[in-house]
């Protein structure tokens, strides 16, 4: 027996539901369709999925031939979408957990006032970088958790989460003695700090289980729009990186989170290509791991029917591809290749 588990930024994934569809959309149905059944996982986390109840059941019918099911909020006798508002995610980008019809029945999704409810808030104090002034921020795209239940009784839980983007449309400046000043600077930092924080929230919502059970089994997957070690900003102004944050202290052994990736070939160790303005690097120079999945120490022992055992984790490079052979900028599946972990 085993359980596949695997993280997907569909690029626009909205834009696939459209009630009269080109050819160049039926042409990327068919793309994602082929992909995700060549990779063929039991729970697909998908994220930039389309807004709202109404629209994720349509896509798993149109897009995916109803071969899975989105795990909702919605209740019996619940018209779909009544539940929209409760899932507290702004926009259009919305994180949803796709299951195999024969495990709906294992799954359940939790509400996001029980997340707020752990950490003791919705919004909190961002200190940004050597200012005194402060200002409030909160999830964007609130995280998403669902529980699975083995038929022993166990549960664990799946953290699927789309933090703060990065993009800075402000003007890069630099100065005589080539340092960056400015607006894209300042931006660039808030930006930072922020996501930085967003992470430290999820870690108060994974120390809050650890409160509650001993040895929690928890999955932690999504694009963090960011990846391991420190970027040009990181490195000079921040002096963190953000998935230290995710991950917790290594030295708290049983809170400390393992990457699936841990054991992954370093050249296949990246979810997505793009041009780095600031260091003048081209995009395919550029290969960046931007979609994790990390799992807490539990899901590494034996308190589970089913364990995260050596190279389980990989990035799904080979369904990509064939996904996307032939095609062209209006029909590829995605800029972000999936991410998988399977437990067995």
């Amino acid at each position: 027996m085993q359980l596949k588990v695997t993280i997907w930024n569909l690029e626009h994934s909205g834009k696939l539901i459209d009630p009269h569809p080109t050819s160049q959309i039926l042409d990327r149905r068919d793309r994602v369709r082929t992909t995700i059944d060549s990779i063929a996982p039991d729970i697909l986390c998908l994220v930039e999925g389309p807004k709202g109840e109404q629209a994720i059941s349509s896509f798993c019918l149109d897009v995916l031939g109803g071969h899975y099911l989105p795990v909702l909020l919605k209740q019996p006798g619940d018209i779909l979408g009544y539940r929209d508002s409760e899932y507290q995610i702004a926009g259009t980008q919305w994180i949803w957990f796709l299951v195999r019809n024969s495990i709906t029945q294992n799954c359940r999704l939790q509400s996001p006032e029980v997340w707020q409810s752990f950490v003791n808030a919705k919004t909190w104090e961002v200190h940004h970088w050597g200012r005194e002034d402060t200002s409030r921020h909160s999830h964007y795209r609130h995280p998403q958790v669902m529980i699975y239940r083995f038929d022993n009784g166990l549960e664990i839980e799946l953290i699927g989460v789309h933090l703060k983007s990065k993009i800075n449309k402000e003007k890069i400046l630099w100065d005589e003695f080539n340092n960056l000043h400015g607006n894209y600077l300042a931006m660039a930092l808030e930006t930072r700090v922020k996501l930085a924080t967003e992470a430290r929230n999820i870690r108060q919502y994974i120390d809050a289980k650890f409160s509650q059970l001993a040895k929690p089994g928890i999955m932690l997957m999504g694009d963090c729009n960011d990846g391991p070690g420190q970027d040009y900003f990181e490195n000079l102004y921040l002096f963190f990186d953000l998935i230290g944050n995710l991950q917790g202290e290594v030295l708290l052994a049983e809170k400390f989170f393992n990457h699936a990736l841990f054991d992954c070939d370093a050249d296949l160790r990246w979810t997505a290509k793009y041009r780095d303005e600031i260091l003048n690097i081209p995009e395919s120079r550029n290969p960046l791991l931007l979609d994790h999945i990390l799992m807490s120490q539990a899901l590494c022992s034996d308190i589970f029917p089913l364990n995260v055992n050596e190279h389980a984790g990989k990035v799904e490079h080979e369904a990509f591809a064939r996904g996307n052979a032939g095609s062209n900028s209006k029909t590829r599946t995605s800029d972000h290749r999936p991410v998988s972990c399977v437990l067995t």
